[in-house]
């Protein structure tokens, strides 16, 4: 039997799930109750334009920059409508192929394929995606969603990389509660401790330059001013959904998530174009 994680995702295997399928996801509910999101380097600009970005510590210790969805912990983001449609200008990588997740297997960069089976997206409907072909691989349409997870697994070694360099030249500290936010709902976050930025050592600037970790630090800085105008709408309960012309709010992938795989290939070409 395939191991359960502590999310209830459970590993991807031709035994467990030969002969099964999956639907494609048609809500964003799933993602309802999330506070922040973990997002990588090639999708950095286009998150922090539309969420301020923090940090965060990983189960296993390293920290990994986060998009807010919501500024109090516990509460439906308004990113979210009530009918499950998506709000903002841009969805994070890491929400795009609910219900699949990946989790590393070891150092040479090896992953598990996971799968949400409370999801109800996996069924024994064969008008649904198969998981394996007759032959027993993986089907077209997982080998899809698993080149999206190594293309994303790449993206998040760099970012690693960027983390790790700000962490060494001591530039986080606790957050400070954002506008809207109190104490608990600021606790377990980081941020970039500004003075100690702005005074490190000139011989110190290239590494960070060159590990993208400068890059990451400017736009988490910047991002940080979402949390005012957050803030204001949530207090007014004023409609949320912010106003764009660009190609991420109009898209019929988007608003009608039927583009579930197109989407996974739009990131893909993202994480290639970015240097």
């Amino acid at each position: 039997m395939n191991a359960v994680t502590q999310t209830g995702q459970v590993a991807i295997s031709k035994e467990r799930h030969g002969g099964r399928f999956w639907k494609r996801f048609a809500s964003y509910a799933f993602a309802r109750s999330r506070q922040s999101v973990p997002i990588v380097l090639a999708e950095l600009e286009p998150a922090a334009s539309a969420f301020p970005l923090v940090f965060r510590s990983t189960a296993t210790g390293p920290v990994e920059p986060h998009a807010l969805l919501h500024l109090t912990a516990g509460e439906a983001s308004p990113f979210v409508t009530p009918e499950g449609s998506w709000r903002g200008t841009y969805v994070p990588s890491a929400l795009r192929a609910h219900p699949f997740a990946a989790t590393p297997t070891g150092a040479g960069g090896e992953m598990a394929l996971l799968v949400d089976e409370a999801s109800g997206l996996v069924t024994d409907d064969p008008k649904n995606e198969p998981f394996f072909d007759e032959t027993g691989v993986p089907s077209a349409a997982l080998e899809q969603v698993i080149a999206f997870f190594r293309t994303r697994a790449q993206s998040e070694l760099a970012t690693q990389t960027a983390c790790a360099a700000l962490q060494t030249a001591g530039l986080f500290r606790p957050l400070d509660p954002l506008p809207g936010m109190t104490e608990a709902d600021a606790a377990g976050f980081l941020t970039i401790d500004s003075a100690a930025l702005d005074a490190i050592d000139s011989a110190a600037l290239p590494k960070l330059w060159h590990s993208g970790a400068l890059r990451l630090a400017q736009a988490h800085r910047v991002s940080l001013c979402h949390a005012g105008w957050m803030a204001r709408a949530l207090r007014a309960g004023a409609d949320f959904t912010p106003r764009t012309t660009g190609p991420a709010a109009s898209s019929g992938a988007d608003a009608g998530l039927s583009g579930f795989l197109d989407a996974l290939a739009d990131a893909q070409d993202h994480d290639r174009e970015t240097p």
